[in-house]
């Protein structure tokens, strides 16, 4: 390659990747006056202050190449005066730009291109112009400050003036542009603006267009091409003057732009469709097909890691041929590039596969021949669950931009992962509940302020007569005793503050027309901060109110036994006690002790009733007592 540079009329300096100087063509050491052995492996810095400054006529020109070579920034035209080794000076255009090819790929070339009969030529053509318009004066100082800069020609199109600059893009001289027109000697991807721009020049409408316009190189410029004609004072064209610009940044700019937000809708879609409940290998086909389709590549793919055997099984895939989805597998560790990306804890980018060290490249990869390719984790739960990958055939150096976006899309599948695990878990707990609630002794339900009951146990037939699927939809509160009701809205006033309620004891009406005592423990269900239904147990204590009422009625019996006992001793004393007095007024001795003697008998009767009194309030003070307890 060194010699093709020989036989340029350019002065050509090659920069290694540290802007050491590798080799000056014959030009460069002819033009300047520098041995091409001398200057190897200088820094082109010092090279340029030590040999080329004091030939530099005025400015700061020299600071400003120096600078753009030390930081390899890209300059398509800069236009300097300077001193030839034989003591002439001329006027050189500069450029430089970084080499992208294999094995130069770092690499500078920095080129000066002799401009001075161009430079001349312009300057005369506008001097030839400036005697019809004056203004037009200013056209070439002007076209050399703006990239690729401005044009001048005749009414029909006969070429004035184009900027160096534009020239250099195009790889023409002024003199090949006079011959055909300067938009008819450049190539253009779009061949109808030719015809676009003689119609403005015939009915002197406005030109303005883009051109896509390759350089010698090969890279391809967007260019903003605008011209408007000039009129004299009777309103005839005179001539036409324009301007081009390199919009090629602005446009890379917006194509990114354009990229990143349909990548960001893209992942956006992604996220509403695994919060939709897609199926794990519907949302893992959904992400590959997303990424391979917005990353601009042709394969991607999910891998499951199986840390047991260290290895990946191909879970789903787009752009691979003859490969089985579900038993394909991929090494792990070194061994691809997915087992390096979770040893390394972050993402990995491929270049260049064949030039790859830290691993090797799996068959699943190097079958497909790709080149270059970025991979991401897939978190789980507690480790991860494998590797989301995208790769290309062609040489390519993804960015950060393109990380982020395979991230997000890695991230939707371990969201909808997390989200599917988390509704299994539910379904089987929920199966669980309802298995236990079916079995329960206790009347399990849960019941909706707007649509009802939802669910309710079997155990509710055997505590109430109704079947589960009859009470389904209902309201809980139009099957409550009205004797119940104050105290049932007491507690849904509790739980509409997001209260519990325990021991609530609820008489309910059964199907057939009877009351049924019910202790229900309640729980409010609450939905984005609202109560919005009830949770219960309810235990049947109908048996266990009846003993109540029974044991009720049993010491209210006992306190009227106990006064009635209390009343009949008084009752039977005073009697006595007047027959005690007859007996000491009858004059029969006999009679008088048999009557004494069945008196005595009855107080007997009497002591043992007072007796069985004394018991029965302490039977009634035991029974209070271990009731309270």
């Amino acid at each position: 390659m060194y010699r093709c540079f020989d036989e340029l009329d350019d002065a050509v300096v090659i920069l290694d990747r540290d802007n050491t100087v590798v080799r000056l063509n014959r030009s460069f050491c002819e033009t300047f006056g520098i041995g091409d052995d001398a200057a190897r492996g200088v820094e082109i810095g010092d090279l340029i202050a030590r040999h080329l400054v004091p030939l530099f006529e005025g400015g700061d020109s020299a600071d400003r190449i120096i600078e753009a070579l030390r930081c390899q920034r890209q300059v398509a035209h800069a236009t300097c005066r300077m001193q030839t080794s034989t003591g002439e000076v001329r006027w050189f255009s500069f450029s430089c730009r970084v080499m992208s090819g294999e094995p130069y790929a770092g690499m500078v070339l920095a080129r000066f291109r002799d401009v001075t009969p161009e430079r001349d030529e312009a300057v005369r053509s506008a001097r030839a112009a400036r005697a019809r318009v004056g203004a037009e004066s200013v056209f070439a100082a002007v076209g050399e400050l703006v990239p690729y800069g401005i044009w001048i020609c005749e009414p029909d199109g006969t070429v004035l003036y184009v900027s160096p600059s534009f020239l250099d893009l195009a790889g023409k001289t002024l003199d090949e542009c006079r011959q055909s027109g300067w938009l008819e000697c450049i190539s253009l991807e779009d061949a109808t603006v030719r015809a676009d721009l003689r119609r403005c020049l015939d009915t002197g409408w406005r030109w303005d267009r883009e051109l896509r316009v390759p350089d010698p190189d090969g890279e391809c410029h967007t260019i903003l091409s605008r011209g408007a004609p000039v009129r004299d004072e009777d309103g005839q064209i005179v001539l036409w003057a324009g301007i081009n610009l390199d919009i090629t940044a602005r446009k890379q700019a917006e194509r990114l732009t354009a990229v990143r937000a349909a990548q960001q809708a893209a992942v956006a879609d992604l996220g509403q469709f695994a919060l939709a409940g897609a199926e794990p290998p519907e949302l893992m086909n959904a992400v590959v097909q997303v990424v391979a389709e917005r990353l601009e590549v042709e394969y991607a793919k999910v891998l499951r890691y199986l840390p047991e055997e260290d290895l990946f099984i191909l879970e789903a895939a787009v752009g691979f041929g003859g490969v089985r989805v579900g038993t394909e597998k991929v090494d792990g560790g070194t061994d691809s590039q997915a087992g390096y990306t979770l040893l390394s804890h972050e993402p990995v980018i491929v270049e260049d596969f064949d030039a790859e060290t830290r691993f090797r490249g799996p068959a699943l990869l190097r079958n497909e021949g790709i080149l270059s390719g970025i991979s991401v984790i897939i978190q789980g739960d507690e480790a991860p669950y494998g590797v989301l990958g995208a790769h290309t055939r062609t040489l390519r150096r993804f960015t950060r931009d393109d990380i982020n976006f395979v991230q997000a899309a890695a991230n939707v599948l371990a969201l909808g992962f997390k989200r599917k695990a988390a509704e299994e878990a539910l379904s089987k707990s929920e199966e669980k509940f309802r298995e236990i609630a079916q079995r329960s002794f206790d009347m399990i339900y849960t019941c909706y302020h707007e649509s009802g009951i939802a669910y309710i146990s079997p155990a509710v037939t055997r505590i109430l007569g109704y079947t589960p699927a009859e009470l389904i939809g209902q309201k809980c509160r139009d099957y409550v005793s009205p004797l119940s009701l104050a105290a049932w809205k007491a507690a849904q006033t509790k739980l509409a503050r997001g209260e519990p309620v325990e021991g609530l004891e609820v008489e309910f009406r059964r199907k057939d027309g009877t009351s049924a005592f019910v202790e229900l423990n309640e729980s409010p269900i609450v939905e984005h901060g609202k109560v919005v239904g009830v949770q219960a147990a309810g235990r049947d204590i109908t048996e266990r109110k009846q003993d109540e009422r029974l044991r009720q009625q049993a010491f209210e019996q006992i306190e009227r036994n106990i006064e009635q006992f209390a009343v009949l001793g008084d009752h039977i004393r005073q009697p006595l006690q007047v027959l005690l007095g007859m007996a000491d007024l009858v004059d029969d001795p006999k009679a008088s002790t048999v009557i004494r003697d069945r008196v005595e008998r009855i107080n007997e009767y009497i002591r043992q009733l007072d007796r069985g009194w004394v018991e029965s309030r302490m039977v009634r003070e035991f029974l209070r007592r271990h009731e309270q307890d």
